[in-house]
């Protein structure tokens, strides 16, 4: 401790920022982290978190900590070494959210004019410890192991150490530990996992099979990010999740636990050609439900599923669009509120539900 102490305080942190409250309570909530008193901890890393990450855009001082998280993450001896996984997550990517919809490239924001000159600087400073992290695959703690595998997606110019380390995760994690499966499941899709790696494509098809909700639908959203056109099977698994998932799913680090959004995220990114097996599977989801059911979010899939989103009437149908209107009016979709009729205008259909023979 004496020594990790002495590297701390050996960084000049005045002459990193213009906030003398950081350029002080940065090594402080640094050292705290080493803290047995699991409080001092946990707040070290909320305060960290509002300092190093302002709004997204990251800071000298957000670069200046990354040793010193990364240390954190390979001492069995520190506490809450996931919360340095967390931060050195939010620390690389900033917005997960802005990342897992726009998919940026990393080589393209470095060639582009940034406005947050730090930004990128802390993203390849993340990046250049990734040989720890994938040593912290295999650490003893499985929050460890689950957050980690999280921390990784994000890197796809490493792809080639990445995808494999995740797929080995994804193939030996035990059963009582399957959430770690599944995070690295979705992690080795995003960062930069194809559809020919065998490998990878035969560990997801075990996972698709398992006793878990959550571990299956993370399979068949990874599959269905590697294959733009997957099976039938798995847009079924990727919808039952958009329709079935807990808010928040328990032990599921991408967007804090928000399962369904990453599943709705995935199904936009569908071939077109995929729209006949989802209306057929959504239809008959629709079928099974009965007026004063929750079913706003069903409904809304099944007409995204056809409809594109415009501010005028449609008076012409598709054959794909007909059966959809056929379902809604038999399952009285009309009067289910306010809101669901918003989506159905929304889509070009009359509020009244009524149609023009």
């Amino acid at each position: 401790m004496p020594e990790r102490t002495h590297m701390v305080d050996a960084v000049n942190w005045a002459s990193l920022t213009r906030d003398p409250r950081a350029a002080t309570g940065v090594p402080a909530a640094l050292h705290a982290l080493w803290s047995g008193d699991e409080f001092l901890r946990r707040s070290a890393y909320n305060y960290l978190a509002g300092t190093l990450v302002q709004q997204g855009s990251r800071f000298p001082t957000s670069i200046a900590a990354i040793p010193f998280l990364t240390d954190v993450l390979a001492d069995p001896a520190a506490g809450d070494r996931f919360g340095a996984c967390q931060l050195l997550r939010l620390i690389a990517i900033g917005d997960e959210t802005h990342w897992l919809i726009e998919r940026p490239q990393p080589a393209q924001l470095r060639a582009a004019p940034a406005p947050e000159q730090w930004d990128m600087a802390a993203y390849d400073a993340v990046r250049a410890r990734i040989p720890a992290f994938l040593a912290a695959l295999h650490d003893h703690d499985p929050a460890v192991r689950m957050h980690t595998a999280h921390l990784l997606a994000w890197f796809p110019e490493e792809r080639h150490a990445v995808v494999p380390a995740l797929t080995r995760v994804v193939e030996s994690e035990h059963g009582q530990h399957a959430e770690v499966a599944a995070v690295a499941a979705v992690a080795a899709a995003l960062a930069g996992g194809v559809a020919a790696d065998r490998v990878l494509t035969g560990a997801l098809a075990m996972r698709l099979a398992g006793p878990l909700p959550t571990e299956r639908w993370a399979a068949a959203i990874a599959v269905a990010t590697l294959y733009t056109r997957p099976p039938r099977e798995v847009i079924d698994q990727v919808y039952e999740c958009l329709l079935d998932a807990d808010d928040p799913v328990p032990n599921w680090p991408f967007l804090e636990g928000d399962m369904r959004t990453l599943a709705a995220l995935t199904l936009s990114r569908l071939d077109p050609s995929t729209a006949a097996d989802r209306v057929d599977l959504l239809i008959g989801r629709l079928r099974k439900t009965r007026p004063g059911q929750d079913r706003t979010t069903l409904i809304g899939a099944l007409v995204d599923s056809v409809f594109p989103r415009t501010d005028r009437l449609i008076s012409r149908f598709t054959d794909l669009q007909l059966a959809v209107v056929k379902s809604l009016i038999e399952a009285d979709a009309w009067g289910d509120g306010p809101y669901v009729v918003s989506l159905l205008t929304a889509a070009g259909l009359p509020k009244d539900g009524r149609f023009q023979s």
